[in-house]
């Protein structure tokens, strides 16, 4: 990425294909050597979107940042990636069991 010409959106852009702190699951076929193959098939977070050529790019065609727990983060196209289901955004977004332990909660 030219740093001079690059975008990296870290909030939600109106037209880009996915948004920020969406769940998705990354697709693909590793046969290209495009993908690394630890990523296909497992679930992850948008964490931004990146612009290499913001002219050709904005905003519908970015590189997608995901984070997958374990692995890190990488870029993929919006082709490599399936989008949740709309369930997928609430079980996201509330805490899991593990992460309530130790808290007070008020009566």
């Amino acid at each position: 990425m030219n740093p001079d010409t690059g975008l990296i959106f870290l909030e939600d852009v109106k037209g880009a294909p996915v948004r920020v702190g969406e769940p998705v699951c990354v697709l693909g076929d590793t046969l290209d050597g495009s993908l690394d193959a630890r990523f296909v098939g497992r679930r992850g977070t948008v964490v931004a979107l990146v612009y290499d050529e913001p002219r050709t790019q904005y905003p519908a065609d970015p590189l997608i940042q995901v984070r997958v727990e374990g692995l890190g983060e990488d870029l993929f196209f919006a082709s490599e990636l399936e989008r949740a289901p709309e369930w997928a955004w609430f079980m996201a977004l509330e805490p899991a069991d593990e992460d309530l332990r130790g808290l007070e909660l008020a009566p």
